[in-house]
């Protein structure tokens, strides 16, 4: 590409990262003589498109056309040839409104359009039917003009009454990846229009290489996820065309609970409900429970280092404004359906200094109080924490088999497994023990944020076979995320495209570790542990929190055994108005300068150096709000760098670099991030004052996310 002018389209779409994966299925030709902003030709059997000046001469539209023409021409080379001349107006259609969905998620403004048709194809609401196939037979003219003249256009295609049948039942699920990713969960998923970043700080279009260390929050896709979710949207797509959408729907929900069974050793596929996130799978554990009995008491230990809604979520309240479905709720208020005295005690993690609570104490606690649910005649849910924000396990596996031997048939426990920091042996483990079991494909494995899942033992399972699930779950769940009974016939038989495009992002990131022999994933773990550890423990300005002694069985190759989340607090270095070592606000500001390139805000006559640090992005797991006694009473606010499944399986490594050359380069971003904190400490003033309003306004997205708690009851 020379200034405004791309002069070899096929180099252009191959260095867009979201383009070059549809470019390799066709052709791709430039014709500066050709009015028409793209037109698709079939060559030597291939269909392939055709830009023309209105492409070649505009950059700041050029990836809206080449976003419409590559996905047509993808389409049109996987359909038969009768398909092809039949369906025309529902591949324009298709494609139109996916190209529409993404200029206007990218923040194009209505005067900037590129075509007028953009604003009513990119809405929610279904478009006038008469104005839309006017429009169409324009469109396909304009796009087709060697095969589909007016004379053949009408004989062709088919009746309006079909075609506008079929836009009724599929334009919820018409769209491009990255907008369609961002839907089908709370507001935590809703992508801000300013950044395009969703609460966590990450988006839903490839991440570039180096910097991502949040994988115990949520991770930006790798090109190589996102790269699985384009084919398998458009695949659903070219399936979509030529039959009702619920059957490629419900096979792709069916397949991805098929490929999480055999992954974690579940009994049959029918056994995973889906769920947005793993506070949904809360829910979903809760109603479970309330089956067998409906007084239930939940007793949670390690509440501060779960996700922030779930002590609202384990007493069946609404745990966010709007649902995964969404639907608008008031925060807190009961779900209906849902009793209104469940009631959540809580064991903390740790002490008031910052230290981890004994294994002793924990367990007394939870003894404690299940021995009173149970005097009090309710049932108790007991969660096993593995592993916390901060790499904990707690109560660990012996301490929950004895106190289930001393209550027998009064417990059901769940684990909390949604870090997903523990190998696939250990969860069919848990479940062989009659335990629940919650996981994500967005933490440790960095799928798309919001995707989790509840594995149930048959026990569990057998369990809807003759219930009635709280009417209130109709605002989370689908019947197809759920396991096929009469109890789920009360839920909704639409589907979540969002939550299934998600899973498959994480899927294809879980194939590729699970692609790594054993010993080599040991190997690479061991080496890049060993990296970020020396660096950390080098660097005076950060505090490492003690690892805990993760305690699990014996298996060969056990990489789970290593703590893959480094916690550390930060010392302020004496900066005047701060507290000496960083509190959860503080922290908080730092984590967003860290991802913002602020090199612009530093004074006059700083080194090159300076600027070149600061400018550089790197995303840390969001801060935890852990007791410390040098923060006066606060809370300190400590940062986590993350070891992910994306690490050790190098799945977002760029083409032809050696896999050792890629762990010294992110070993080496570790570096860079705290070099990047030592300049922020210093220059803090200045960027506070520089920055202090677009700052202040990312945070306010960002407070609850990780931080929030409700009280639960006192113990």
């Amino acid at each position: 590409m020379t200034g405004t002018r791309q002069t070899d389209p096929m180099q252009w779409v191959h260095m867009v990262p979201e383009l070059a994966f549809l470019a390799d299925s066709s052709f791709v030709i430039g014709k500066p003589e050709q009015s028409d902003p793209f037109v698709c030709e079939k060559r030597n059997g291939v269909w392939g498109p055709v830009f023309g000046k209105a492409f070649l001469d505009n950059k700041e539209t050029a990836c809206f056309y080449a976003c419409m023409a590559l996905e047509m021409v993808f389409l049109l080379n996987s359909l038969p040839t009768h398909n092809v001349k039949k369906y025309l107006n529902r591949i324009w259609v298709a494609c139109a409104r996916s190209a529409a969905r993404k200029w206007k998620a990218s923040g194009g403004a209505v005067k900037s359009n590129p075509e007028t048709w953009i604003e009513v194809l990119a809405a929610d609401t279904l478009p006038d039917m008469e104005w839309l196939q006017k429009v169409c037979q324009q469109q396909v003219s304009s796009v087709f003009p060697a095969i589909n003249g007016p004379q053949v256009f009408s004989v062709q295609t088919e009746n309006d009454d079909d075609f506008c049948l079929w836009v009724q039942r599929v334009w919820p699920y018409l769209g491009s990846s990255d907008v369609l990713m961002a839907e089908g969960g709370d507001e935590r998923l809703g992508l801000d229009p300013q950044t395009h970043q969703n609460r966590y700080g990450c988006t839903y279009r490839p991440s570039p290489t180096g910097g991502q260390y949040s994988s115990s929050t949520a991770s930006s896709p790798s090109l190589h996820a996102f790269n699985a979710v384009e084919r398998c949207r458009l695949e659903l797509v070219r399936d979509m065309l030529t039959q009702p959408p619920e059957k490629p729907l419900l096979a792709l929900a069916e397949g991805i609970k098929a490929f999480l069974a055999q992954y974690y050793g579940v009994e049959k596929p029918d056994n995973c409900i889906l769920a947005s996130s793993g506070t949904d799978s809360v829910l979903a554990a809760l109603a479970l429970s309330l089956i067998v009995n409906p007084a239930v008491g939940v007793v949670l230990a390690g509440v501060e280092e779960t996700g922030s809604g779930v002590p609202l979520a384990t007493q069946g309240r609404h745990f966010a404004n709007t649902t995964a479905l969404g639907f608008r709720v008031r925060k807190s208020e009961k779900i209906a359906g849902f009793p209104a005295g469940t009631q959540l005690v809580t064991a903390p993690l740790r002490t008031e200094n910052g230290k981890l609570n004994s294994r002793q104490n924990i367990f007394h606690i939870c003894q404690q109080q299940i021995h009173n649910a149970v005097q009090a005649g309710q049932r108790v849910l007991l969660y096993l924490l593995d592993t916390s924000k901060t790499g904990q396990l707690v109560p660990d596996m012996q301490v929950v088999q004895a106190l289930c031997h001393t209550y027998p048939g009064q417990i059901d426990v769940v684990v909390d497994a949604c870090q997903a920091r523990l190998m696939p042996e250990r969860i069919k483990a848990y479940l062989q023990q009659d335990w629940a079991v919650m996981v994500t494909g967005s933490k440790f494995y960095t799928g798309p944020a919001f995707c989790g899942a509840l594995l149930l033992p048959e026990t569990w399972r057998q369990r809807l076979d003759d219930a009635v699930l709280p009417s209130g779950l109709v605002a989370y769940f689908n019947q197809a995320e759920w396991p096929a009974c009469n109890a789920t016939a009360s839920l909704n038989n639409g589907f979540n495209l969002g939550l299934l495009l998600r899973w498959v992002g994480a899927c294809a990131e879980i194939r590729h570790f699970a692609n790594v022999p054993a010993s080599e994933k040991m190997s690479r773990l061991e080496q890049f542990l060993s990296g970020i550890r020396h660096i950390l423990e080098q660097d005076q300005t950060i505090e490492l929190l003690p690892d805990a002694l993760v305690k699990r069985d014996a298996l060969p190759n056990a990489w789970d055994q290593q703590q893959t989340i480094f916690s550390f607090l930060i010392h302020a270095g004496g900066n005047s108005g701060m507290t000496p070592v960083l509190n959860l606000a503080e922290c908080r500001q730092l984590h967003v300068w860290l991802k913002q390139d602020i090199s612009g805000y530093l004074p006059f006559g700083c080194p090159d150096t300076a600027h070149q640090i600061m400018a550089r992005s790197y995303q840390l797991g969001q801060p935890v709000a852990v007791p410390y006694a040098r923060v006066c009473g606060q809370m300190a606010g400590a940062l986590r760098i993350s070891v992910s499944a994306r690490h050790i399986s190098g799945s977002d490594m760029p083409a032809g670099m050696a896999y050792q050359t890629y762990l010294e380069q992110e070993i080496q971003n570790v570096q860079y991030a705290l070099e990047k904190i030592s300049l922020i400490l210093r220059y803090w003033p200045f960027l506070q004052k520089a920055e202090e309003k677009p700052a202040s306004g990312q945070l306010e997205n960002m407070v609850d996310v990780e931080a929030e708690a409700l009280l639960p009851v006192a113990l």
